[in-house]
């Protein structure tokens, strides 16, 4: 199936700049999973936040669909 990965923030720069990228995976993926499929281990990332599927905020093994929207964000701090 097909699903598109979106980086926000700071993680734009694994995709070198680019904001998303059409990624492949197999049947019954898991976010993490295409994660890593995309070239992304985000458990090594020290500033990897959260991710989300089709703009709802998500976990990190909750199952993708094709045609899916996978955002991942940065954690966010401030103030």
């Amino acid at each position: 199936m097909k699903i598109k990965i979106s980086l926000r923030g700071s993680l734009v720069k694994i995709f070198d700049g680019e904001r998303e990228r059409i990624v492949h995976v197999p049947d019954k993926c898991s976010a993490g999973q295409a994660l890593r499929i995309a070239g992304i281990d985000w458990q090594q990332i020290d500033n990897f936040g959260f991710v989300a599927i089709n703009s709802k905020r998500a976990m990190i093994y909750d199952t993708l669909r094709d045609g899916d929207e996978l955002k991942a964000y940065p954690k966010i701090s401030g103030g």
